[in-house]
């Protein structure tokens, strides 16, 4: 018996001797995780009240800032900067109606999908999902939750047509519709909206996908006019030589 009680001694001892140190951690890791949510939770809902209060103002006061900034400037480059901030707002609004017309979109495809599985308040988790589906990538996440609640209330076959219409949906406005509507609204190539997403996601994470369109817009306001002053510059000083740049003659 002597072997078989060591051997038994030393198993007890090597898998239960630091057992209050193995639950300690486990708790710890709970509790982190469980901190971890609850913050990424109030940043979403505190982004959400306070996104109409910010976008308020800066409709209201946004005339005012642009004067009071074009006053900073310098008189010569006033004109130039008034511009390139018009072609700025212009991209941006650009973009947010892109984005309001997705978010239709993403409405009227579930509502579309809930009646066909047969999902209780069809038209109320649409309308969620769409109002919701305005902030790019983060919308999507919390307009599933009540649908998931009311789907595991309905049973299991319930919650497995809920994700197929989801993944469907999520699937057709990835690689359809927002490349297709934010590419004519925006005036680029759906492609270029892919491309800039996954070069963006992979470099900066979830943020780098949400500023990753109006990122890309603004820098295109601002290399846009950066090339037309370097094809003024080019004609001022060797176009009677080599040849004129025709668009800028003609704007001109």
């Amino acid at each position: 018996m002597g072997p078989y009680y060591d051997e038994e001694y030393k198993w007890l001892t090597d898998n239960l001797g630091n057992i209050s140190d193995q639950i300690g951690s486990y708790l710890g890791n709970a509790v982190e995780g469980f901190k971890n949510v609850a913050s990424t939770v109030t940043n979403v809902v505190v982004a959400i009240i306070t996104f109409p209060v910010v976008l308020f103002f800066l409709l209201k006061d946004g005339k005012r800032f642009k004067d009071y900034s074009l006053k900073a400037l310098p008189p010569k480059f006033r004109k130039d900067a008034n511009q390139i901030l018009i072609n700025m707002d212009t991209q941006v609004g650009a973009y947010i109606q892109g984005q309001i017309i997705v978010a239709l979109c993403i409405g009227m495809l579930l509502y579309v999908g809930y009646l066909i599985i047969g999902m209780d308040y069809a038209i109320i988790l649409a309308m969620i999902a769409a109002v919701t589906s305005v902030v790019p990538y983060l919308g999507p996440m919390i307009a599933i939750t009540p649908a998931i609640i009311i789907a595991i209330i309905a049973g299991p076959l319930m919650l497995l047509k809920l994700a197929a219409v989801w993944g469907a949906v999520q699937f057709l406005e990835g690689n359809f519709i927002s490349p297709n509507v934010m590419g004519r609204t925006m005036q680029i190539h759906p492609l270029t909206i892919i491309f800039v997403l996954l070069v963006s996601g992979n470099l900066f994470g979830l943020v780098g996908i949400i500023l990753a369109i109006p990122g890309y817009a603004i820098i295109k306001v601002l290399v846009v006019y950066l090339f037309h002053v370097l094809k003024q510059r080019y004609n001022d000083y060797y176009g009677d030589v080599y040849g004129h740049y025709e668009d800028v003659d003609e704007e001109k």
